[in-house]
């Protein structure tokens, strides 16, 4: 019997099939079974498609093959933390997503290592320096919703940022021993145990202080600034003086920074020149442009006391033999001033029904239900006013002129203020003060009682004459808050207040009121 296949069974092939069979097995990857021929025309194994060759020998046709993908340009890490910012089509600049830092990063010219060094040293960077057990949190994106970070509790940074919070929010330092505030901070953070002392936040406030002093020490070096300072007493019959720099810095914004707010022992100008003088040697200032101080006569003395100094450090105050720099607002309120002297009588009446009303709970409840019945429609209050400052009398008259229907009904239906001011009704109906009331001491700057008066209720005259002045007031008030602006003034902005203010003082003096005439002919004097 005829064998089936053209092989012997131990595998050997005939001499003229040698090397037909070698090709067939390298097409098909070193196959050790290749399809071999039979009598029939093709045979179908598996699905695979198979063509016939030659006689009776068939070959297996190989699906086509899918290309390689094209393999990917290697980009650095570094890239996930900035933002490209092209030119061209090309990328110029990398822009830190954090802190909004930019460096160069063309691709031929500059590398990613400034990249890699800077997100080590991001400020803004969440995973900076994160050294031992990272947590899971929620930080809130920009667009809305959350973005879920990592970050590693830092029991000196929560102690840094209690200090902080008792700077900012002016709390007493024994703050942070309360017990309300110790138990939030438990449920809130238990790992920030224990709770910083008053004596560690007092010792953390002290470091806030010394780094944040040589910053601006830092900040101040190689700059010409100009000088504010002032001074006042307290209640507790204690001077104090503040001493403020004002400069440009390298933005071009105009910055404004208290240099110290300390204690002197007087008034007097040497003591305030002595007092400036070793302030400035302590912070270092190299030059200054300008001093400014108000009209008091001591002043000068400071100021010829620091000029005299000043060559011994070989360092410039002013640039100009002598200069004595006053602040707008300040002519402004030497003009009003000069205005209302010896014209406030209207003034005083009115101060003093508004200090009977504050003077206790009783008084000022009493006086808003008289503002209930006389229906006056105003969330405001009356204030009571600081003698030496007109700005406070001008808001003190705005807010007591819209209640004077509500004083006149609390003289008629109050029995205790118609005795405090000793009113009576004269036969035309008006009520007015007579023999009897409360007295008031008039007190002078240097604190002697230079004589008494009884306080009176104002008359419709007075009312109309503080009516008269509120509107007259609020030119001056619109100025000075302009003007008082520390971060806007400019010299336009002052010409143009100025200018309008004489304009209306003109008009002023020609007014028919005598009254306002004359005041405003002694404020044009004045100018």
């Amino acid at each position: 019997m005829d064998p089936v296949f053209d092989f012997f069974p131990g595998g050997e092939l005939e001499d003229d099939a040698v090397h037909e069979v070698d090709e067939v097995e390298v097409e098909l990857g070193g196959n050790s079974n290749p399809l071999v021929s039979t009598n029939a025309d093709f045979v179908d194994i598996q699905d695979d498609t198979v063509v016939e060759v030659e006689e009776n020998r068939l070959k297996r046709k190989l699906p086509p093959q899918v290309p390689k993908p094209k393999k990917e340009r290697y980009r650095s890490p570094a890239w996930d933390h900035f933002n490209e910012i092209k030119e061209g089509g090309v990328t110029k600049w990398a822009e830190c997503k954090y802190c909004k830092k930019q460096y160069k990063a063309e691709s031929k010219k500059h590398g990613v290592s400034n990249l890699n060094a800077h997100i080590l040293v991001c400020p803004l960077y969440p995973n900076r320096d994160q050294h031992g057990q990272q947590n899971i949190s929620f930080k809130p994106a920009d667009g809305g919703g959350v973005d879920v970070v990592t970050h590693v509790f830092s029991f000196d940074d929560c102690k840094r940022a209690l200090a902080e919070m008792v700077i900012i929010d002016e709390l007493p330092i024994r703050f942070v021993e309360g017990i309300g505030f110790r138990k939030f901070c438990k449920v809130m953070q238990p790992k920030f145990s224990p709770v910083p002392s008053r004596q560690t936040t007092t010792r953390e406030i002290c470091a806030i202080h010394n780094y944040e002093r040589g910053k601006l020490k830092k900040l101040l070096k190689g700059r010409r600034i100009c000088l504010t300072t002032d001074t006042w007493t307290s209640i507790q019959n204690l001077s104090y003086m503040c001493l403020t720099a004002h400069f440009i810095d390298d933005n071009w914004k105009l910055q404004k920074r208290i240099l110290n707010f300390c204690q002197v022992v007087n008034h007097k100008g040497e003591t305030i020149g002595k007092k400036i003088e070793s302030l400035l040697l302590d912070w270092n200032v190299d030059a200054i442009f300008t001093l400014t101080v108000d009209n008091a006569s001591s002043n000068d003395t400071a100021i010829r006391f620091l000029k005299r100094k000043t060559k011994d450090w070989k360092r410039t105050i002013l640039d100009h033999d002598y200069l004595h720099v006053r602040c707008c607002a300040h002519i402004l309120n030497l003009i009003v001033v000069e205005g209302l002297k010896d014209r406030n009588e209207s003034i005083l009446r009115v101060r003093d029904v508004v200090r009977y009303v504050r003077s206790s709970p009783q008084r000022l409840d009493s006086f808003k239900r008289c503002v209930e019945k006389e229906k006056i429609d105003s969330n405001q209050t009356v204030c009571l006013d600081v003698c030496t400052r007109w700005n406070s009398t001008y808001l003190m008259l705005e807010v007591a002129v819209k209640f004077e229907k509500a004083f006149q009904r609390m003289a008629e239906e109050d029995s205790g203020f118609r005795t405090f001011f000793g009113i009576k009704e004269r036969d035309d109906g008006e009520l007015v003060s007579f023999e009897g009331g409360e007295t008031i001491e008039l007190v002078s700057e240097s604190g002697q009682v230079r004589s008494n008066r009884v306080q009176r209720i104002p008359t419709k005259l007075d009312w109309k004459n503080c009516a008269m002045f509120t509107k007259f007031l609020n030119l001056f008030y619109v100025a000075t808050k302009k003007l008082s602006a520390s971060l806007f003034v400019t010299s336009n902005v002052f010409f143009d207040e100025m200018y309008n203010v004489e304009v209306q003082i003109d008009k002023l003096i020609a007014n028919n009121d005598p009254l306002l005439s004359k005041m405003a002919f002694d404020m044009k004097k004045k100018i």
